[in-house]
């Protein structure tokens, strides 16, 4: 969630921050700074540990809720060319397709903090 300004800002058009239409799924760093530990503390998975954000929600949905939060007016629009850092992405690229370790602290903590 640390970069949710971040991502607003590289994807803002003036007074337009344009994403992708996709799904996000955002954590909050100590969420996986806790998962990382946990699993590093486990027997060996000889695999890959997805992990995410609790919440699940339109991409631009999430990046207007935090904008709004911190009080900046830029509108957030859906745009099928928008690009991710750079980097075309799909609707389910940007969260878990399969079984994950979700973080515990949502946006809405997150803010408060």
């Amino acid at each position: 969630m640390e970069l949710l300004g971040t991502i607003a800002a590289s994807s803002a058009d003036g007074k337009t921050v344009r994403l992708l239409p996709g799904l996000f799924q955002p954590i909050a760093a100590d969420d996986v700074a806790a998962i990382v530990a946990d699993v590093a503390q486990a027997a060996p998975r000889n695999g890959i540990v997805e992990i995410a954000g609790p919440e699940r929600a339109p991409f631009i949905d999430i990046i207007a809720r935090y904008l709004k939060a911190v009080g900046d007016p830029r509108e957030v629009v859906s745009d099928p060319k928008a690009r991710y850092f750079g980097g075309r992405a799909e609707e389910l690229s940007l969260v878990p397709l399969g079984e994950a370790r979700l973080g515990r602290i949502d946006l809405v903590e997150w803010l408060r903090h």
